[in-house]
């Protein structure tokens, strides 16, 4: 099982920063005065995000948070954040909004976890995702959407919003062509606590909506960003 501590911050460019934290990951941007975020991790990293935030940041007020999608291991974060920011903007892919929202649900279920609990990596990983607030409600009512391609600044940097369904119906990557990186959310990983291999990789099956969709839209992915850093929503960041 994991421990309870971000495994590594490391800075990508000027203002960009991925946190490797216990279980998921999420990326601090900072610039311009002010920091926003991609992802926020399990209810129970809250600690970890706000110490990750000032670590790079300071105290530089928090406007914005860009989402993966709308699994608790990337959202769990986001309402107490809003709660001491509450002018800060949440924004995912057009079709994952409603995911965010919790008006639909597109989670692993029980019966997809139950047959593989024999197996000692599936035990623990559940064991932390209980313990780090998986089954609270994280439902985020104000989260908005963005089109395929969307190019926007948070934190005085360019993103580029691009929706990866299969992993879940609207799930959303952001590029930064600025510095050739992505945070690819769990599109595309470089590691998970209930699989040995590392380097880029889909999810296990029972973790995606749609898995043949999913494990295409990781191949497109690994071959369109070969040359790209990953930001990955599981496993270490990869330089390339």
């Amino acid at each position: 099982m994991p421990a309870h501590r971000v495994r590594s911050i490391e800075r990508v460019a000027d203002g960009v920063h991925f946190v490797e934290g216990p279980a998921s990951n999420w990326v601090v941007l900072s610039g311009d005065g002010t920091v926003s975020l991609i992802d926020a991790g399990y209810p129970g990293d809250i600690g970890l995000v706000r110490a990750s935030i000032r670590e790079v940041a300071g105290s530089a007020p928090l406007v914005a948070i860009a989402v993966t999608h709308g699994h608790s291991d990337h959202t769990g974060g986001i309402n107490p954040l809003l709660t001491g920011s509450p002018n800060a903007i949440v924004l995912t892919g057009d079709a994952e909004v409603p995911n965010v929202r919790r008006d639909v649900t597109y989670q692993v279920t029980a019966g997809a976890v139950l047959p593989h609990l024999i197996k000692p990596r599936f035990a623990g990983w559940l064991r932390h995702a209980i313990q780090a607030g998986g089954l609270q409600d994280v439902a985020v009512k104000k989260a908005s959407g963005l089109a395929d391609g969307a190019e926007f600044t948070l934190s005085g940097h360019t993103l580029r919003a691009r929706i990866t369904p299969g992993h879940t119906p609207g799930h959303t990557a952001y590029e930064l062509p600025d510095i050739r990186a992505v945070a690819t959310g769990d599109a595309l990983v470089t590691g998970h606590a209930v699989s040995r291999a590392t380097g880029p990789q889909s999810l296990h099956p029972m973790f995606h909506h749609d898995t043949a969709s999913a494990v295409a839209q990781a191949k497109k992915l690994h071959r369109e960003w070969i040359d790209w850093t990953l930001l990955p929503g599981h496993g270490a960041l990869l330089r390339r």
